[in-house]
């Protein structure tokens, strides 16, 4: 008889993200994982797999959870510069409050960390930019529809310079001294664009 898992697994699952993030792939051993999830080292193999599994599903998490806090904001209705601004404006929170626990970003330490080197992680981190890139353009393309970008614009391209200008926003918090300096440079962004 299967004996019954005693944790959710999502919250186990937010958890590991959290340490990941905390402490980097590498750094972060099973028995960390064990210890911080509270959960014996038999039911993690069992409902993750090793640790890298347990990465792999963390990442398919966190792209679920960007998509939910933040490019949920693109797909509203209103007034597309409105909603490109807070859309940075929740990223620039989210940074601030990243760096503040000195974490900075989620995908961004996977891209740099030993682990990207891994195909299978690898090609997940490439799959969120070009998901974040497919959304920036359906949002793009539907401003440049309601005529509101500048000018003839390749949406494409620009759809890629708003990947790069969110990333940048990440890493510029875990430096900037205050929030004026990431304020300054969505404020140029959405210059360029309305």
């Amino acid at each position: 008889m299967a004996r019954h898992k005693e944790f959710d697994q999502e919250v186990a699952l937010d958890k590991a993200m959290e340490l990941f993030w905390q402490k980097g792939y590498d750094r972060t051993s099973m028995q960390d994982l064990c210890e911080h999830l509270g959960i014996h080292r038999g039911s993690l193999y069992d409902t993750f797999g090793d640790k890298h599994q347990l990465f792999l599903a963390c990442i398919d998490r966190f792209q679920e959870t960007a998509h939910e806090s933040f490019y949920s904001i693109l797909q509203e209705t209103g007034d597309s510069r409105e909603l490109l601004e807070r859309f940075f404006n929740r990223v620039i929170d989210s940074s601030i409050d990243n760096a503040s626990l000195r974490r900075g970003c989620f995908m961004a330490n996977a891209t740099m960390g030993v682990a990207v080197f891994e195909p299978s992680v690898a090609s997940r981190v490439e799959a969120y930019f070009l998901q974040q890139e497919t959304w920036f353009y359906r949002f793009l393309l539907r401003a440049q529809k309601n005529g509101e970008l500048k000018g003839k614009q390749h949406i494409r391209e620009l759809a890629r310079f708003l990947v790069n200008t969110k990333q940048g926003l990440h890493v510029l918090a875990k430096s900037a001294s205050d929030r004026s300096t990431m304020d300054d440079t969505v404020k140029v962004t959405l210059s360029f664009l309305f």
